[in-house]
C-alpha cells in the first residue's frame, strides 16, 4: 500500500528537484508497509540551504573512528570508544548526534589478483572479486569497516570467509568472562598493531543495531564496494537486497538514508525503496577515481538529477577549497552534507555552517554539536556575519 508524503520544499526546476523555499510543498510517495518515517521526519528542523535550518551531526561510526597508529606514532590522549559497536552509537546519540553512520558492506568469497603496469606505476588490480558487503559467510549482515579482519596469526581474512559465530567471537565480548580473539589493525605503512579502544565493546550486527542504539538516533547506511572495478547488475543485487531486507524488517519508524560512492548503487537503491533518501558520496576531486562521475561535486549533482537523489555527501576539502560549489547544489534543491577529518576543526564546521551546508559527519560529536548549537543561537543576521574562530582542533577541547 502506498500513501503520499508532503514535504517542505520550493519551485520544481526542470530536472525534478526542488528549489529551497519555507513555503511550497512537493510530494513524494513511500511503501507504508515498513513503518518508516516520511522524508520531513527524517530531517526535521532542516530546510536545505537555508542558514536558519539546523544542521545535522553525524557521527562517524559512531562517536568516532579509531585511529590506526603508523609505527612509533603516539596515541591521543582522547578517550576513545570502539567504533561500529552498540555502545559507540549510543554514546554519539547521548552526545547530541542526530544520526550516526555506519558501513555494510558484502565481502568476496575468494580473490584472485593479477598486476597491470604502465608508464610511472603499477596498481594491483583484482581480476575477479565480489564486492565488500559485511556479510558473514553463512548471510548475516554485519557491522565492520575494514575490508579485511586481523587475528593473531596476522592474516588478513575477508569477512565472508567467517561464519557469524567466527565473527562474533572477535575482539571483545558481550559476556565479560569470555575473552574473544584478539582483533589487529594494518596502518598505512603496513605496521600490524593491537587495535584497543578506551571504552571496548562487542562486535555487532546490523539487526542488533536496529534493536538496541536508541532509537531517537537516525542511521546513515553507507554501502561500499570496490573501488576500481565496475560491479555488476546482479552483484549490486546481492549486495543491496539483504540490507533493504534488514532495514525493512527492524526500521520500525528510525530515521534512516542510505549512502554509496558507487553511482550505480545509489540508482538501484533509489529504485527498489521509496521510504527513505539516499545520498550520492563524492571525493569532490580530492582523490580521483577511474569513474568521472565520481570526482567533483558538478558530476555529482548530475548523477542525483539522473538518480532522482535527495542529497550528496562530499570530502569536506571539495568545499573548502571552491566554496561556491555549495550554491551550485542548493539551486538544485539537494542536500548537502560533507566528511572528513577536518570536520574536527572548529573553524571549518562554523564555515559551513554560514555557508549553507546542512550536516556534517564528524568524530568528534559532543564538541562539534556543541559548536553548531551555539552558533545556531545567533539571530540570523549576527551568524551571516559571524567570523570563524582561529583554527582550533576540537580534539583540544576536553570530555566531562
Amino acid at each position: 500500500m502506498e500513501e503520499k508524503v508532503t514535504i517542505s520544499s520550493g519551485p520544481q526546476s526542470a530536472s525534478g528537484h526542488v528549489a529551497p523555499s519555507t513555503s511550497d510543498s512537493t510530494t513524494f510517495v513511500k511503501n507504508k508497509s515498513d513503518g518508516s518515517s516520511s522524508f520531513k521526519d527524517i530531517f526535521a528542523g532542516m530546510i536545505p540551504g537555508h542558514h536558519n535550518s539546523r544542521m545535522i551531526v553525524i557521527g562517524h561510526r559512531g562517536n568516532g573512528k579509531n585511529r590506526t597508529l603508523l609505527q612509533g606514532e603516539i596515541p591521543d590522549e582522547r578517550p576513545s570508544f570502539r567504533e561500529n559497536t552498540i555502545n559507540s552509537f549510543n554514546t554519539a546519540s547521548k552526545f547530541g548526534a542526530s544520526f550516526v553512520e555506519f558501513d555494510v558492506q558484502r565481502s568476496c568469497r575468494y580473490s584472485e589478483y593479477g598486476v597491470r603496469f604502465d608508464r610511472f606505476k603499477f596498481l594491483l588490480l583484482k581480476q575477479k572479486c565480489g564486492s565488500f558487503d559485511q556479510v558473514t559467510r553463512d548471510g548475516h549482515p554485519i557491522i565492520f569497516h575494514d575490508d579485511y579482519i586481523i587475528l593473531e596469526d596476522k592474516v588478513s581474512r575477508k569477512i565472508g570467509e567467517l561464519s557469524l559465530e567466527e565473527f562474533l567471537a572477535c575482539g571483545p565480548q558481550k559476556d565479560k568472562s569470555t575473552d574473544g580473539r584478539t582483533l589487529y589493525r594494518k596502518a598505512k605503512d603496513n605496521y600490524v598493531s593491537i587495535w584497543t579502544a578506551t571504552v571496548e565493546d562487542s562486535l555487532c550486527t546490523l539487526q542488533e543495531v536496529f534493536e538496541e542504539v536508541d532509537q531517537n538516533v537516525g542511521f546513515n547506511v553507507e554501502v561500499k564496494f570496490d573501488d576500481v572495478l565496475k560491479t555488476s547488475d546482479d552483484e549490486l543485487r546481492r549486495v543491496l537486497y539483504p540490507i533493504l531486507e534488514v532495514v525493512k524488517q527492524h526500521a520500525k519508524g528510525r530515521k534512516v538514508y542510505y549512502s554509496s560512492f558507487n553511482p550505480d548503487a545509489v540508482y538501484l537503491l533509489r529504485k527498489e525503496q521509496s521510504s527513505y533518501p539516499v545520498f550520492f558520496l563524492t571525493d569532490g576531486g580530492v582523490n580521483l577515481f577511474n569513474d568521472p562521475r565520481r570526482n567533483s561535486i558538478q558530476a555529482a549533482v548530475q548523477v542525483c538529477e539522473e538518480g532522482n537523489l535527495q542529497g550528496i555527501v562530499t570530502e569536506v576539502g571539495a568545499i573548502l577549497r571552491e566554496p561556491t560549489l555549495v550554491s551550485l547544489v542548493k539551486q538544485v534543491g539537494l542536500w548537502l552534507f560533507s566528511y572528513g577529518v577536518l570536520n574536527n576543526i572548529a573553524e571549518v564546521v562554523e564555515k559551513q555552517k554560514i555557508l549553507g551546508v546542512d550536516g556534517v559527519i564528524v568524530d568528534h560529536v559532543l564538541e562539534v554539536v556543541t559548536v553548531v548549537r551555539d552558533l545556531e543561537k545567533l539571530p540570523l543576521e549576527k551568524m551571516l556575519n559571524f567570523v570563524p574562530t582561529p583554527l582550533r582542533t576540537l580534539s583540544e577541547e576536553k570530555l566531562p
